[in-house]
C-alpha cells in the first residue's frame, strides 16, 4: 500500500500541479489584458474572458472552493494562509483557462490521450516524470512499475473516497500536462527553416567586410550641453510615439509609509514579561502545559542534537543538567527562553572537528605522495604550536579554509567512513593525517564527541507593537488621508508635514508588492480601480500603513508621455548630438576635407582600419555596438566615401574597401538545425501569448484580489 500512504502524504499534490498543466501560461506571470479599466471593460462582476466567454467572479469562486476543498482533504488541520491562497487562486484561473480555451484547441487538432496511453504513462514503457518522481521507492529512489499497478488497482478496489479523488486529481494532471505537450510539440513541428535562410546565417558569420571609418561618439558632447525645451520635447515624443508604446497596463504610484513598530514602551512592557515568564518557567511543575500556555509555539516533545539547536544556545543546553533554565535571550525581533525538559542518548555520535584539505592532483603514486608529505609538514608544524585556524586558512583547498577548517558540528552518518572513523579514535585537541577520496586531511577534533541528545522546552514571544501604537499610527495617518483629498493635497502635505515620498513608477495587475514592501495588494488593487489623482483611504502592507496617489496611468499599446518621458528625452538628446555632429562633419567637407584622411586631420578623429568585419558581428572596434552602422555598411558601394552617417552611438565617415566573398559549401544543415532549435525555442515559449491575444484572454482578478 506504499502508493496509498505516498498519495495520503501528498494530497495537495494534484492541486499543486493543476497549475503547471498549462505549463507556459505560469511564465508569463500575469497574463497580458487585451480590456480593463484602461478601455471600458463590460461587467464589473468579471474577472475575465477566454475565447470570447466571460468568466464571472461567482464561477471563479466556485472554482477556487474546489482547489481549496481537495486542498483540506488531505490536510484537515492545516490552515490556508494568504499565500497559500494565492496560489490557488492562480490554479483556479489556470484550470478555467484549459477548460475554456485550452480544451477547445485540443479538439479542433484530435489531441487526445487514451486509456491504454494514460496506462503507459502510469506503469508501461513510457512513465511520466511527474509519476517517476511521486512513487519511486523513497529509499532506494528505484521505479517499479509493476508496484504501481498493484498498488492503483488496490486504491480502485480498496481506498476511501478521499484517496480515489486524490488520485483522480492527479491522473487528471498528467493526462493535461500530456495533452498541452502535444500541442506544444505539434506546434513545433510547423517550424520550418529554408535552405536560403540557412545560407544567410552562414555568410553573415563567414562573409567579411574591409572598411577605413572615423567615428565621433555621441558620448563626445556632454548630455548638459543640450537645452531640452518641454515643448519641443513632447513634439519629439508625438512623432516618434510608436517607439514608446506600452507593453501592458500599468500605474505609476508615489506613497508616503507610516510604520507603527514597537515603542521604547512596548519593547520595555515586551522585556518584562520575558523576565517574568522565564522565572515562571524556572520553577513550574509542568513544562509543556506552561509552554502551550505562554509561548507562541507549541511544545515540542523532540529530543534533538545540538545541531538542531542555534549554537549560541547549545553549547549551553549541552553543558548544563536537567531543568536548568537559559534566557531570555533577543535574537531577529523575538525574546527566546530554554529550560532543558529532557535528557536522552542517541545511537550515534556528534562530533565537532576541523580539517585542512590536501587534495591529490591526479591518482598517480607521486601526487598522493607529494600531497601527504606536504600534509605531514603542516602537521608537524601544527604540533609545534603552530595556529591551526591561520594554516587552514593557508594551504585548505575546500570552502571551510575561510572558517579556518571548522566543520561545525555533524552526526558521524555524514562525513565518508574513513573521515568517521579517525574522529572517534581521537580525542579533544587531538590531531592526525587521513587519507580519504577528497585527497590527505589534517584532522583536529575540536569538541567531545556526544550522544547527548536535548529536548528542550522554549519560550518564544515576538516583539510586537502595541495596540496603542499602532492605533496612533493609525490616526496619524488617516489625519493624513483626511486631508489629501487630491493629488495638490497629498504633495503639499507631504511637504509640511516632512514625510518622505516613495515612488513606485512600474505597477502591474498583478503585483502584490511596492519596492521595499511586501504584502502590498490591497493597495495595488485599489490603485487600479481608480483614476489618475485619486488618493487612497489608509491601507495595510504587513506591518506598515501606506497612502497613495495614482500618478500616471498607463494603457497597453499605447504611448504616455509621463511614463516616457526618461526615454524619450534621452532619444531626443542623442538626436540634437547627431545633428550637431553630423554638421560638424558636413561643415568640415564643404570645406574642402573630401578624404577620409582630411577629415581625420580636420575632425581631429582617429582613422581606424578594419580588415574583416562580419555582419554578424554588431560590435565596432573603439566604438561598440552598432546595428544602424553594420547594415549601412554591407550596403555600400566599394570606394565610395559616406559621410556624415548618423549610427546608433556615433557620426561616422567611412569607405568600404571591399567584401570577402565567403567560401561556397554544400551543406547547409549546421545552420539549418540552430536556426530551427532557436525558432522551436522561441516559439514554445511564445504560441501561448499569441494564442491568448488571438482567442481575447482578458484577466481582470485584480478587481477582486
Amino acid at each position: 500500500m506504499s502508493i496509498i500512504s505516498k498519495i495520503r502524504n501528498k494530497s495537495g499534490l494534484a492541486i499543486t500541479f493543476i497549475g503547471i498543466s498549462l505549463g507556459l501560461f505560469v511564465i508569463s506571470d500575469a497574463m497580458q489584458s487585451n480590456t480593463s479599466i484602461f478601455s471600458g471593460s463590460s461587467n464589473p462582476t468579471d474577472v475575465g474572458e477566454v475565447d470570447g466567454k466571460s468568466i464571472s467572479i461567482k464561477e471563479f469562486e466556485q472554482e477556487l472552493q474546489k482547489q481549496e476543498d481537495n486542498y483540506k482533504l488531505g490536510n484537515p488541520d492545516q490552515a490556508i494562509d494568504d499565500n497559500t491562497r494565492t496560489q490557488f487562486r492562480e490554479q483556479a484561473w489556470n484550470t478555467m483557462l484549459r477548460e475554456n480555451l485550452m480544451n477547445k484547441q485540443y479538439a479542433e487538432l484530435g489531441l487526445v490521450v487514451n486509456n491504454d496511453e494514460l496506462a503507459d504513462l502510469f506503469y508501461g514503457i513510457n512513465i511520466h516524470p511527474q509519476v517517476r518522481q511521486q512513487f519511486a521507492d523513497p529509499n532506494t529512489k528505484e521505479f517499479n512499475p509493476a508496484n504501481v499497478l498493484q498498488n492503483l488497482k488496490s486504491i480502485n478496489e480498496n481506498g476511501d473516497e478521499k484517496i480515489k479523488a486524490q488520485l483522480k486529481q492527479f491522473e487528471d494532471y498528467v493526462l493535461n500536462e500530456t495533452l498541452n505537450r502535444k500541442y506544444s510539440t505539434l506546434i513545433k513541428k510547423g517550424v520550418y527553416v529554408t535552405n536560403l535562410e540557412a545560407k544567410q546565417l552562414y555568410l553573415a558569420r563567414t562573409q567579411t567586410a574591409e572598411m577605413n571609418y572615423l567615428a565621433i561618439p555621441y558620448s563626445s558632447i556632454s548630455d548638459s550641453a543640450i537645452k531640452v525645451e518641454e515643448k519641443e520635447l513632447r513634439t519629439y515624443f508625438n512623432k516618434n510615439s510608436a517607439k514608446y508604446l506600452e507593453s501592458e497596463n500599468s500605474l505609476k504610484l508615489d506613497f508616503v509609509v507610516w510604520d507603527f513598530a514597537p515603542s521604547h514602551e512596548d519593547s520595555a512592557e515586551i522585556i518584562n514579561w520575558a523576565n517574568t515568564k522565564t522565572e515562571e518557567f524556572r520553577s513550574c511543575a509542568n513544562d509543556t502545559v506552561f509552554v502551550d500556555a505562554n509561548s507562541e509555539v507549541k511544545f515540542d516533545i523532540t529530543a534533538k542534537p545540538r545541531t538542531s539547536y542555534p549554537d549560541e544556545i547549545a553549547s549551553q543546553l549541552f553543558k548544563d543538567s536537567l531543568g536548568a533554565v537559559i534566557g531570555p535571550i533577543f535574537k531577529e525581533g523575538k525574546f527566546f527562553t530554554y529550560k532543558i525538559s529532557g535528557i536522552k542518548q542517541d545511537t550515534i555520535f556528534y562530533m565537532r572537528a576541523s580539517h585542512i584539505l590536501f587534495k591529490v592532483d591526479s591518482p598517480s603514486l607521486e601526487d598522493t605522495i607529494k600531497s601527504m608529505v606536504k600534509a605531514g609538514e603542516i602537521l608537524s608544524k601544527l604540533r609545534g604550536g603552530a595556529d591551526f585556524s591561520a594554516m587552514a586558512m593557508e594551504h585548505g583547498t575546500d570552502g571551510t579554509k575561510d572558517k579556518g577548517g571548522d566543520l561545525g558540528w555533524f552526526p558521524e552518518t555524514q562525513m565518508v567512513r574513513e573521515f568517521t572513523e579517525a574522529c572517534k579514535t581521537l580525542k579533544k585537541g587531538e590531531m592526525r593525517l587521513v587519507k580519504t577520496q577528497f585527497g590527505w586531511h589534517i584532522l583536529k577534533l575540536t569538541e567531545d564527541k556526544t550522544k547527548k541528545l536535548i529536548c528542550a522546552g522554549v519560550i518564544e514571544r515576538t516583539v510586537k507593537p502595541s495596540e496603542k501604537t499602532s492605533r496612533d499610527a493609525f490616526n496619524d495617518a488617516n489625519q493624513f488621508a483626511a486631508s489629501s483629498t487630491n493629488e495638490k493635497d497629498f504633495d503639499a502635505n507631504l511637504e509640511d508635514k516632512k514625510l518622505t515620498k516613495r515612488t513606485a513608477e512600474t505597477v502591474r495587475e498583478s503585483d502584490s508588492y511596492l519596492p521595499g514592501f511586501t504584502d502590498a495588494r490591497e493597495i495595488v488593487r485599489w490603485a487600479f480601480n481608480a483614476e489618475k489623482g485619486d488618493v487612497s483611504d489608509v491601507k495595510t502592507a504587513g506591518d506598515k500603513y501606506i497612502i497613495a496617489v495614482v500618478k500616471d496611468i498607463r494603457t497597453k499599446n499605447k504611448a504616455s508621455f509621463d511614463a516616457s518621458k526618461s526615454r524619450s528625452e534621452a532619444d531626443f538628446i542623442k538626436d540634437k548630438k547627431a545633428e550637431q555632429l553630423m554638421e560638424k562633419v558636413q561643415t568640415a567637407m564643404d570645406g574642402g576635407a573630401t578624404t577620409l584622411d582630411a577629415l581625420s586631420k580636420k575632425l581631429n578623429a582617429t582613422l581606424n582600419p578594419i580588415g574583416a568585419q562580419s555582419f554578424d558581428n554588431i560590435n565596432i572596434a573603439y566604438v561598440g555596438p552598432d546595428n544602424i552602422f553594420i547594415g549601412a555598411l554591407f550596403g555600400s558601394k566599394p570606394g565610395n566615401l559616406n559621410a556624415p552617417f548618423k549610427g546608433e552611438s556615433a557620426v561616422y565617415a567611412y569607405t568600404l574597401n571591399k567584401i570577402n566573398t565567403a567560401p561556397e559549401i554544400k551543406d547547409y544543415s549546421q545552420y539549418k538545425q540552430e536556426l530551427e532549435g532557436a525558432l522551436k525555442q522561441r516559439v514554445e515559449f511564445s504560441f501561448l501569448d499569441a494564442l491568448k491575444e488571438i482567442k481575447g484572454v482578458t484577466d481582470m482578478r485584480y478587481k477582486f484580489y
